[in-house]
């Protein structure tokens, strides 16, 4: 592996996110990975506890969003069956959730419906690990409960946890100069999302900018390796390569699938009929992108000013401008659950010594409410914690 220049030997230089950009102490020494976890473990548990009082948890997660498809993906290739007209309703779907849950399954023998669940929880374990070692223990801790979507997908098993795991652990391994296995794991959630299409651009950007022609040359063959094996299904059996992307296509107000950044939100945000709280969520979510981008530009100079900062960034500018500029009616509504893999830059720019265990603790077990919340309705939960 070809060293590239300015590129950090330690990932965590900063002590684990305790100092700042100065080198002074921003945070308390309690928040820790200890912390990070027990945050993540106490929303997630309060998540389950209160909704399985209502409903029963893996018939939640089976019929939840598009798990259905995901399951169906599956259990086909369980199967090792790759057409059929089960296949041919869920082609627009994007098959790296279904590939993963059908592998696990066959190496364990748990049933595709009891995994998915299960490995969402553990994508979601993992994504707090690795935040942490991108960005420090503090910001994982926050990470582990503020994204209240996030919290209900992972709890009952979607392919946001897939695509927020593969995302931090290519970056992860790009920190940790490992060119070609950061480049897979970035195609991999490239299969889960289409949107992950933004970090193996930028890492190939990147590799062009610092000519590092060889590394690039060997991405390309991975690409090439793992785009093969993905699209052979939808060309040979589905005959409808471009199904997953025009699948997307109805969702969008023209014949583009962005437009004048904000413009989406806003025309989205004034025909959503909802309650205030949820125009109130949606809203705080927007406003952390709006941070992080202020907090890009307080510090661009440091930020870009080698190849691991370049990716990290160049990566959250073009991912935070899709989402801000997606010309769908389910920009609106699903900004929170879109926008979480750069939530953890977003929060770059807290620095508060209240940010302790005592409150960040206390915190997640709210935060895991609200999910819950979210997931049935806020009188049933209310009720619950009344009777």
């Amino acid at each position: 592996m070809l060293k590239l220049p300015g590129m950090a030997p330690n990932p965590n230089e900063q002590n684990q996110g305790e100092t700042g950009q100065n080198g002074a102490e921003v945070y308390p020494r309690q928040i820790s990975a200890r912390i990070a976890f027990t945050s993540y473990i106490l929303c997630c548990l309060t998540f389950i506890v209160v909704v399985t009082r209502v409903r029963n948890y893996w018939e939640m997660s089976r019929t939840h969003g598009d798990n259905a498809a995901y399951l169906t993906i599956a259990q086909a290739t369980v199967e090792w069956r790759f057409s059929g007209s089960d296949l041919q309703a869920v082609r627009q779907f994007y098959r790296g959730t279904g590939y993963c849950v059908a592998l696990v399954s066959i190496l364990t023998g748990v049933p595709v419906a009891r995994c998915l669940p299960i490995l969402g929880l553990a994508c979601g374990a993992l994504s707090v690990f690795f935040c942490g070692r991108l960005w420090g223990w503090p910001i994982a801790a926050i990470f582990s409960f503020v994204g209240v979507e996030y919290t209900n997908q992972v709890c009952q098993g979607s392919c946001e946890p897939f695509f927020v795991m593969f995302l931090f652990v290519s970056l992860w391994l790009w920190r940790q100069q490992r060119t070609l296995s950061a480049f897979a794991c970035a195609l991999l959630a490239t299969t889960v999302r289409p949107t992950g299409v933004f970090l193996p651009f930028t890492l190939a950007a990147v590799l062009v900018w610092h000519r590092r022609w060889r590394d690039l040359g060997r991405a390309a063959v991975v690409g090439t390796v793992l785009g093969a094996l993905y699209l052979a299904p939808l060309i040979f059996l589905a005959k409808d390569p471009w199904a997953p992307f025009n699948g997307y296509a109805f969702d969008w107000y023209g014949m583009l699938p962005v437009a004048v950044p904000f413009y989406p939100l806003l025309r989205a945000g004034l025909e959503n009929v909802s309650p205030w709280t949820n125009d109130a969520k949606i809203c705080f979510y927007i406003l952390l992108t709006i941070l992080g981008l202020v907090t890009l530009w307080k510090s661009r100079h440091k930020a870009f000013a080698n190849p691991a900062g370049q990716v990290e960034w160049i990566f959250y500018l073009l991912f935070a401008a899709f989402c801000v500029s997606y010309n769908s009616h389910a920009a609106y509504e699903a900004y929170p659950r879109y926008s979480t893999p750069i939530i953890p830059q977003s929060i770059l720019g807290i620095r508060s010594r209240l940010l302790t265990a005592w409150v960040i603790l206390p915190m997640s077990v709210i935060a895991g409410l609200l999910s819950a919340a979210s997931a049935l309705n806020v009188r049933t939960v209310y009720h619950l914690l009344v009777h």
